[in-house]
């Protein structure tokens, strides 16, 4: 009987440990996604700058700068360069990637022996972390019910057919806390607000000219 017991409690851990390193590998692709788009939209929203500028300049009978000027893009370069210092993603990135590691570590190193040890050490790791968001853990929820070929979105029905009906109640148990249809539209919403703001030196561009036609 002790022998199971520890058997149990060593896939529960084991459980844990695989979840949090799903939940900061996803925490990781999603702080390098935003700083990736934060230092390309400085980039762009500068370059964006300097076209409007050449423009007027060269243009001034077909480009309206009154315009350009009212809906000042420098403001959005400002916003931005200030997120990304506030944000501070390098810094937390490299944590994320640290705790991954480490728990990746100790997830290898349980044994029944040292169970209680590993679990302790653990702790400490993710005493010390950011705390994963929402999106991090919907996104390793996603995966995990890809794994075992679950629609993550209308799940109860799928989840009877599991023949792991332990796996199939936590599933179920993270499934209905999480709310799918919810984090997928924050996610949705964010690359659509991504788009908006990619678009919107084109659109006044166009603007720009279309005026003084």
């Amino acid at each position: 009987m002790l022998k199971a017991k520890n058997y149990d409690d060593i896939n529960k851990i084991y459980d844990i440990m695989n979840t949090t390193q799903s939940n900061y590998s996803n925490m990781l692709k999603r702080l390098k996604e935003k700083k990736a788009f934060s230092n390309f939209i400085i980039t762009y929203y500068s370059i964006a700058l300097i076209v409007y500028s050449l423009t007027a300049e060269f243009f001034t009978d077909i480009f309206d700068e009154k315009i350009s000027s009212y809906f000042n893009i420098s403001v959005v370069v400002l916003t931005y360069s200030l997120i990304i210092t506030n944000a501070k993603y390098s810094e937390r990135i490299q944590i994320a990637e640290r705790v991954m590691n480490e728990v990746k570590s100790k997830k290898r190193e349980l044994t029944d022996s040292n169970l209680n040890e590993k679990r302790e050490e653990y702790e400490k790791i993710i005493a010390k972390a950011e705390y994963r968001s929402e999106i991090d853990f919907f996104r390793t929820l996603k995966q995990k019910c890809k794994k075992n070929d679950i629609n993550c979105f209308f799940y109860k029905k799928s989840l009877e057919k599991m023949s792991d009906k332990e796996e199939a109640e936590k599933l179920k148990e993270y499934l209905s806390e999480n709310f799918p249809l919810t984090q997928q539209l924050k996610i949705i919403l964010q690359y659509i607000w991504q788009g908006i703001i990619v678009i919107v030196p084109v659109i006044l561009f166009i603007i720009c000219f279309w005026v003084k036609m």
